[in-house]
């Protein structure tokens, strides 16, 4: 038995315990959490540690297969430049993106991330992932706006779910509003209630991608006529984007909009009155390094039961540390309570993926991961910016 303590636990299932000790059995299970307060009795053995305990934390969306291009884009040059500079680069062998995904993961598993939902748009980093320590589920991410490649561009991702062995926890997901035709939606729609399968999306990650569907000016166009990509069948809707193809997802299917730079209370809105299970994902390094720019997060306060965290890629990311994306939101609305913070790094990432039996919360009998956050502000009961982690199970 290992009995560790802390300044504060923070177990997610109950309120941070102040000096609180936890008892984990040979196989870093937990057997039991000790509030001091509460105890007539003193424990012995005890390893004390400086700062705060939480579980494992989640990390909802990564692009693990763009590792390699850590360091190769500019930073602040908007997304429009970003994505065609991600185009521009993607050629690379496969000894050099297969051992960017193993630092990749190996990272991730240093920085106390203990699950992942991966977009995957090949089968690049399928290998790594079944021999990782971190729990996946993949999103095999589909494009395509010209519906008359609907069929084969649908036909190729049923082909990868085939080639994934790691585990059953798989989904088909499109990328994003703009670059999905609606015979490709309904596709990915049919089959995401036949398997009632989780889904993700990148959304509304600059006013292009509204802009693109009120009256089809903007970036996006601009874009796929220098990628030569058709878009004759498109018409725009007047409406932003989420409304705009809303009706070709299935409303009961949870499904992460991921981003969200640019949403407002009125998307937040509609999301939460159409959809039954929305979920909302945040990538704050991410959106700095390419947009320069955050999420309105107070508009999102009253949603902090469907709140995530992602780390993005390290195309637009210097690290894939979920700590430090609670650091950065946490700089920028010190407001947000820790305990929630904590809360959307851990436990709401552990639901939407359906993890949360064995990971999330610092609970009898779960093995979450736990992981001590050093250099704290502990008068405030806040992060610093120079707060580290270690994994201790």
């Amino acid at each position: 038995m290992r009995k560790i303590a802390a300044d504060y636990i923070f177990p997610i299932a109950q309120s941070p315990i102040a000096k609180g000790i936890i008892i984990l059995d040979e196989n870093n299970v937990v057997v039991d959490i000790i509030n001091p307060e509460t105890m007539d009795y003193d424990i012995q053995d005890v390893k004390k540690y400086k700062g705060f305990i939480c579980p494992g934390f989640i990390n909802t969306h990564c692009h693990l297969e763009l590792s390699y291009l850590k360091n190769r884009i500019l930073e602040n040059t908007g997304l429009h430049n970003f994505i065609m500079e991600v185009q521009r680069l993607k050629k690379e062998n496969e000894e050099v993106i297969q051992e960017a995904i193993v630092l990749a993961d190996k990272e991730m598993y240093n920085n106390g991330i203990k699950a992942v939902g991966d977009i995957s748009n090949s089968n690049h980093s399928f290998s790594i992932k079944k021999n990782s320590n971190i729990v996946y589920h993949t999103f095999i991410e589909v494009f395509g706006s010209d519906p008359d490649y609907a069929d084969a561009i649908f036909s190729k991702a049923l082909k990868l779910v085939k080639q994934y062995s790691v585990n059953d926890s798989i989904s088909i997901v499109p990328h994003s509003p703009y670059a999905v035709s609606k015979e490709l939606f309904n596709k990915i729609k049919l089959l995401a209630k036949e398997n009632k399968s989780i889904l993700c999306m990148h959304n509304q990650e600059n006013n292009d991608e509204n802009n693109f569907f009120i009256d089809n000016t903007g970036n996006i166009e601009k874009r796929m006529k220098q990628l030569g990509i058709k878009n004759s069948s498109f018409n725009a809707t007047g409406l932003n984007s989420l409304p705009s193809v809303a009706e070709y997802l299935p409303k009961e299917n949870p499904l992460l909009l991921v981003h969200n730079t640019v949403s407002n209370a009125n998307d937040i809105a509609f999301a939460e009155n159409y959809f039954k299970n929305p979920w909302w994902c945040f990538c704050p390094k991410s959106n700095i390094y390419i947009e320069n720019k955050l999420p309105n997060l107070p508009f999102f306060l009253n949603n902090q039961n469907n709140t995530t965290i992602g780390t993005d890629s390290l195309a637009s990311n210097k690290t894939l540390s979920v700590l430090e994306e609670l650091k950065t939101i946490q700089f920028n609305i010190p407001s947000i309570e820790l305990n929630t913070l904590f809360k959307w790094g851990t436990y709401n990432g552990a639901v939407f993926l359906n993890l949360q039996d064995t990971l999330g919360t610092i609970e009898k009998n779960k093995k979450p991961g736990i992981n001590l956050i050093e250099k704290v502000d502990l008068l405030n009961i806040k992060l610093s910016e120079k707060s580290s982690i270690r994994v201790l199970a």
